[in-house]
């Protein structure tokens, strides 16, 4: 295991809503975090979501229901979410760019498949590559190939490509950002008496039944996803942290093993 921390940011925290773009307020803290991390001699790949949702937003809401016929902001996209990514990329890295620059961060893409990922040759090279951009001070900023994959538009998501971006680089730790503070025992929305699972030491079938799908139309993951990402991760001795991403600021507390009051959902390793 090596000095080195994935964070994985979902769509429902990098951007506000299918309107408005991207979340600055989030991607500030995520940038001044990452430059405390690099500061104590850690390397930083961030798992970014939110092309699709930035794509939306630039094309507008107002335009595509004139254009589709129905309301983007509630209606599944996933047949136009190709072409929607391809412009969201694009205004993706613009904001990494820009943000991260103000802490003299440089960033650079890195779009993967997940059938490239499972592909021995290709995993090769692609940790060849980001180790090769750790080494140029490069923070990669990684991303599922959805624009040339039909396959990934209906059943890919960022969380499981952040898991096997861990294990490929041997990483220290992987922070799951989301728009909820870890896995509870019932949906905290619904459920007053809901609890916070603070620690996982082991998984069974009761514990993944929790955890549910994506309510976002532009996101492909949701809590069962990161359930899933971390049983992988926990496997490979990897300690995964889901929680909410307005905490972001303070990542480097965890990192660093500091006094916090941040709630979490750890699962720690075998």
């Amino acid at each position: 295991m090596n000095k080195t921390i994935i964070i994985k940011i979902g769509t429902s925290s990098i951007t506000k809503d299918c309107e408005q773009g991207i979340n600055l307020e989030i991607l500030e803290s995520l940038a001044k975090t990452s430059a405390k991390i690099l500061k104590n001699n850690y390397k930083v790949a961030i798992v970014s979501s939110g092309a699709m949702g930035l794509g939306l937003a630039k094309i507008g809401a107002k335009n595509l229901e004139e254009k589709l016929g129905i309301n983007p902001c509630k209606s599944n996209l996933t047949s136009y979410k190709q072409a929607l990514t391809s412009i969201g990329q694009v205004e993706l890295m613009k904001e990494y760019q820009r943000v991260f620059a103000k802490e003299n961060i440089q960033v650079g893409q890195v779009l993967v498949s997940h059938s490239g990922i499972k592909d021995e040759q290709h995993n090769s090279t692609i940790r060849e590559t980001l180790e090769k951009m750790f080494a140029l001070n490069i923070l990669p900023i990684i991303n599922a190939n959805d624009t040339v994959s039909s396959k990934q538009i209906v059943s890919g998501d960022n969380d499981s490509l952040a898991a096997r971006i861990s294990i490929l680089l041997e990483a220290e730790k992987l922070f799951l950002l989301t728009d909820v503070d870890g896995l509870y025992t019932k949906d905290p929305n619904k459920h007053k008496d809901a609890k916070l699972i603070e620690k996982i030491e082991s998984f069974d079938k009761e514990l993944l039944n929790l955890a549910g799908d994506s309510s976002s139309n532009v996101g492909t993951g949701g809590m069962r996803s990161k359930i899933n990402a971390a049983a992988v991760c926990q496997q490979k001795g990897i300690r995964v942290e889901i929680l909410d991403a307005r905490h972001a600021i303070n990542l480097d507390k965890i990192v660093f093993d500091e006094d916090h009051s941040m709630k979490s959902t750890s699962i720690v390793p075998n």
